[in-house]
C-alpha cells in the first residue's frame, strides 16, 4: 500500500557559523555527517553566491555516501539565466530546483510569462521546479504573488512565509484580505520553508516565550499546507520541507555579535515539528 510521505531537509547554508558559540566551525564533511546523522532526508543548497557554493565534483561524493538527496536554489537575474542553476542540479543529480527570480517585470501578465518560460525550460531539462515566496524577487509581494498564480495556475511554489510577514508588515491578528491571499499560496505549495518571522524580524529564536504566538502562527500555516498538498497530491508523493535557519545577519544577535540561540537545536526542533504536523494532517483525513 503506497502512502504520501514527508522528507525534511537541512539548508546547507543554515549550517553556516555553527556549532553555537564556538570558535571553530564544522567542516564540509561534518556538516554533511551531522545532517545525515540526525535523520534529515537531504540537503538544500543555496547558489546566491556561485563562488561560494560547493563545487559539485567536492560536495556530491560526500551526499551519495552518506545518502543524502538534493535540492538547489537558483537566484535568476537579468544576467544569470536559469540555464546555470539547472546545470549545477544536474551535476549533483539534485531532484528539485527552487528558483528565486531577482527580475521585477511591472505587469503581472509579464511575469507570468516568465514564469512559464521558466516552467518549460525546467521541464526539458527534466528537473521539478518550484519558484520560492522571498524578498526581492518578483514574488516579493504578496498580492502580486497572488494575482500571478492565478494567472499561471500550473505554477507550484516553495513556500517560504516569513518573507511576507516582514517584507508586507503582516498585521499580528489574522485580517481576512491578508488570511485569503496566504490561503491562496497555500493552495499552490508544493514544498515548505521553515523559519518564523514576525513583523519586524524575519527569523525570531524559536523557543523564547515573546515568540510563540508566531510560532503557533507558523504552524497553523505550514499544518494548512500540509493538509492541501495531501488533497492535491498523488496517493505515493513526496513533500520536502526545507529548515533554513539563516546564518548572519537573519539571526538576533546581541551586542557581541552572537545569535541568541542556537540554530542547529532549532534546525531539529523545526524537523520534529513538520513531522508532527504532517502526521497530523494525515490522521485528520
Amino acid at each position: 500500500m503506497t502512502a504520501q510521505t514527508l522528507s525534511v531537509f537541512q539548508s546547507l547554508w543554515a549550517m553556516e557559523g555553527l556549532p553555537w558559540r564556538r570558535a571553530e566551525p564544522w567542516t564540509l564533511e561534518e556538516q554533511i555527517g551531522l545532517v545525515a546523522g540526525a535523520g534529515f532526508a537531504g540537503v538544500g543548497i543555496d547558489t546566491y553566491s556561485l563562488e561560494r557554493a560547493p563545487r559539485p565534483e567536492v560536495i556530491g561524493p560526500l551526499l551519495r555516501a552518506a545518502g543524502l538527496r538534493t535540492s538547489v536554489t537558483a537566484f535568476v537575474t537579468e544576467t544569470r539565466p536559469l540555464t546555470v542553476g539547472l546545470d549545477y542540479a544536474a551535476a549533483l543529480g539534485a531532484e528539485l530546483v527552487v528558483v528565486c527570480g531577482q527580475v521585477f517585470p511591472d505587469e503581472v501578465g509579464e511575469a507570468a510569462n516568465l514564469v512559464r518560460s521558466w516552467l518549460k525550460e525546467a521541464l526539458d531539462a527534466g528537473i521539478a521546479l518550484h519558484l520560492e515566496t522571498h524578498r526581492y524577487t518578483l514574488t516579493n509581494d504578496l498580492s502580486f504573488t497572488s494575482r500571478l498564480v492565478r494567472e499561471v495556475p500550473e505554477v507550484e511554489l516553495a513556500l517560504d512565509l516569513s518573507h511576507y510577514v516582514v517584507g508586507n508588515e503582516l498585521p499580528d491578528l489574522d485580517v481576512p484580505r491578508v488570511e485569503e491571499m496566504i490561503g491562496l499560496l497555500l493552495e499552490r505549495g508544493a514544498s515548505l520553508q521553515g523559519r518564523v518571522a514576525t513583523r519586524e524580524q524575519i527569523q525570531v529564536p524559536l523557543e523564547f516565550p515573546q515568540h510563540r504566538p508566531a510560532v503557533e502562527r507558523f504552524r497553523r500555516w505550514w499544518a494548512e499546507a500540509f493538509r492541501s498538498w495531501r488533497s492535491r497530491a498523488a496517493a505515493d508523493a513526496d513533500c520536502v520541507f526545507l529548515c533554513e535557519l539563516g546564518t548572519a545577519p537573519y539571526p538576533i544577535t546581541g551586542p557581541d555579535g552572537l545569535e541568541l540561540s542556537d540554530r542547529w537545536h532549532e534546525a531539529l526542533l523545526l524537523k520534529s515539528w513538520a513531522e508532527e504536523l504532517f502526521a497530523e494532517t494525515e490522521e485528520s483525513r
